[in-house]
């Protein structure tokens, strides 16, 4: 299963992660002792959506809301299936090395050594993911890259931008080959589902204003 690591919550006694989903986007598991209940993180506004019947006298917004706030830059890795909550005991992580037959997919993000690369360079003290140290750097990045500021004088779209500076960035950290389109794709939403919600977002705003400044003149 490819989740975060399992956080306590306070709100009840249980524990709760966030997967990303075969489907595309991501999803929230929260495990009591009684009871489960899965829920889909609207990738626009980064609400919760039940998935299946959901108790929600039991699973109430806070509690959906303490999991999604811990889970917040939680990098994903791929971990084992939580069968049992034992409230009093220290949650047990088990990793996988392989995905099982129902959890393949053609293209395996964590696996890369661009997603390594990735989270150990932007992971804070604490080994949250930081999209701000992510985006101080990328928009260092694309300030000092002539390549940039060629695809800006061209009016290249800024999605098509930030797609290049992920992909160079990335290559460079990982000093791997260039990933190829469906990769990169799959890599930048991997990403942002780790934020729940774009984590390109000052990135975009930067590249937004330099374009605009262009139009100006």
């Amino acid at each position: 299963m490819i989740r975060t690591e399992a956080v306590k919550t306070t709100t009840i006694p249980g524990m709760g992660y966030k997967q990303k989903l075969q489907s595309g986007g991501a999803g929230i598991t929260i495990i009591t002792p009684e009871d489960r209940a899965a829920f889909t993180i609207n990738k626009r506004d980064g609400s919760c959506v039940p998935y299946g019947q959901v108790d929600t006298s039991i699973f109430t917004e806070d509690v959906v809301n303490e999991v999604l706030e811990l889970t917040m830059g939680l990098p994903y890795r791929r971990l084992g299936k939580i069968t049992k909550v034992h409230v009093n005991a220290p949650v047990e992580e088990t990793s996988v090395e392989h995905e099982t037959e129902d959890e393949k997919c053609d293209i395996d993000v964590i696996a890369s050594a661009e997603y390594a690369a990735f989270i150990e360079k932007y992971s804070d003290k604490k080994g949250k993911f930081s999209h701000q140290l992510m985006n101080k750097e990328l928009m260092q990045f694309a300030a000092r890259s002539g390549v940039v500021s060629k695809k800006l004088a061209e009016k290249e779209s800024v999605d098509f931008i930030v797609r290049y500076i992920v992909r160079a960035k990335a290559s460079d950290l990982a000093r791997s080959k260039i990933m190829d389109d469906d990769m990169l794709s799959a890599f930048i939403e991997t990403i942002d589902s780790i934020c729940t919600r774009s984590a390109f977002k000052e990135l975009n705003a930067y590249l937004r204003g330099r374009l605009s400044r262009r139009k100006k003149k």
